[in-house]
């Protein structure tokens, strides 16, 4: 079996974040190993976007593979899967269900798929169990549109149309005097 040695991860139940998403307030693990299995790209995309259950015989082949830096530290079912141009961690429970998923630092994931470019695709057995409902915003993204749906909504409730006013105006170069009109417009735009 093939290893990848010496990463850190950053497990999330829906999404796997890229590097640049990763916070200070996020759990990061540091693994020792991880066993790597190449799959087609197809199947990766499949793996970023819906819970999938794996078979009893590749949990085995995974039982107790993963080593974190922790002291004796090891991840009952954990794997790395790759393509030739991305990757992605999974960890599964028991039955071989999808629990949690990562994706990895920019370089560390550049040193893996050089080391990866000869390997051979290995056939996964698995089912999709359902789809993940994946937000496609980065978490920044979404933070801002929650700051401002939030000042719009107190500019409406202390009733500042000069302010609702001119930051409508600031955003689509148009003008409006009614405020209900102006809330629905803004919150439409965020």
């Amino acid at each position: 079996m093939n290893y990848f040695f010496d990463l850190l991860i950053n497990l999330n139940d829906t999404k796997a974040y890229e590097f640049y998403e990763w916070e200070e307030s996020d759990e990061i693990i540091h693994l020792k190993k991880i066993p790597i299995f190449k799959i087609s790209e197809a199947v990766l995309n499949l793996f970023l976007t819906n819970n999938i259950q794996v078979d009893k015989a590749f949990l085995e082949k995974i039982y107790m593979q993963t080593e974190s830096y922790k002291p004796d530290s090891k991840i009952e079912y954990m794997a790395l899967f790759t393509t030739d141009t991305s990757c992605l961690i999974l960890e599964f429970d028991h039955n071989g269900n999808s629990l949690y998923r990562s994706k990895l630092l920019l370089e560390e994931e550049l040193d893996l798929l050089e080391l990866v470019f000869n390997l051979k695709t290995t056939n996964i057995n698995y089912s999709i169990i359902n789809p993940l409902n994946i937000d496609q915003d980065a978490r920044q993204i979404k933070k801002v549109n929650k700051i401002l749906t939030q000042e719009i909504d107190v500019l409406f409730a202390s009733g500042n149309k000069d302010k609702l006013k001119y930051l409508y105006y600031e955003v689509s170069n148009k003008t409006l005097d009614d405020i209900k009109k102006l809330k629905s417009e803004l919150l439409k735009l965020i």
